[in-house]
């Protein structure tokens, strides 16, 4: 039961730091030259890559763009970020074997920024890339999981892509890291039992997008009318306000049961 009045787009209640979502693409470019000249190719010249900017010219849209020497770190950053994704071993040995990674950061906070850089980083997997590992949320992807993703596309998977709905702390209390990158609040929830919080923090978070609700402090949310009701509230100490990558500048929703 959603009892929230409706708004396209959500608001803001305050003027918030800009937010910049990065991506990390490994693959198997032989150059940098190789890179710029498939990605012609690749994408029938909708994107094009001159040196740090990646434009998408028919948009009238860019990005920045990083070519990088492997990284052997990768791996084991692939495999930490696709837990939550189900990356296979096969599929990691892929990332272990990469020859360059590419970078692509861009303007985040909302959701028709956060589509045009996955769209972006789906052009990356067409010249060559491996995978996707959102460094703003900390979640991989295989290359073919992404594309599947953009398949067929509407806004509401970017919940999917770029947020993260399942972090627990030490103290068993559960939280979504990467709201940012779409626009909106991440949410946290303690005392109640994981997989219930972890589904909670997703229905909350996934319906925000596709009800365009307004929550507002100290409001009630009730996920159905068999459900337990939740109050809402703004969470100040934020688990991940000291990592610039993770904080988020639009502020965290607590929810504890009533």
């Amino acid at each position: 039961m959603w009892p929230f009045k409706k708004t396209n787009p959500p608001p803001k209640d305050t003027e918030v730091k800009p937010v910049s979502t990065v991506i990390c693409i490994p693959g198997n470019w032989n150059s940098r030259d190789e890179f710029i000249l498939t990605l012609v190719s690749a994408t029938n010249g909708e994107y094009i890559a001159a040196g740090n900017i990646l434009l998408q010219a028919k948009n009238n849209w860019h990005c920045t763009v990083e070519f990088c020497e492997r990284d052997k770190r990768m791996r084991k950053s692939f495999e930490v970020a696709g837990a939550v994704s189900w990356v296979t071993d096969y599929f990691l040995e892929e990332v272990e074997n990469h020859q360059y990674v590419i970078y692509i950061s861009g303007n985040g906070g909302d959701l028709d920024s956060a589509e045009r850089m996955a769209f972006a980083a789906g052009a990356m997997l067409k010249t060559g890339g491996i995978g996707v590992k959102i460094e703003t949320a900390g979640k991989a992807f295989t290359k073919g999981q992404w594309l599947d993703y953009l398949d067929n596309f509407d806004q509401p998977k970017l919940y999917k892509m770029f947020v993260v709905d399942s972090i627990m702390n030490e103290y068993g209390t559960v939280y979504s890291c990467g709201m940012h990158n779409i626009g909106y609040k991440d949410t946290i929830i303690s005392g109640i039992e994981f997989q219930q919080a972890v589904a909670l923090i997703s229905l909350f978070g996934f319906y925000q997008i596709v009800d365009k609700a307004v929550i507002k402090h100290l409001q009630k949310f009730q996920p159905d009318l068999q459900s337990p009701k939740f109050l809402i509230r703004d969470e100040s100490d934020q688990p991940n306000k000291d990592y610039d990558l993770f904080d988020n500048p639009f502020g965290m929703w607590r929810l504890t049961r009533m």
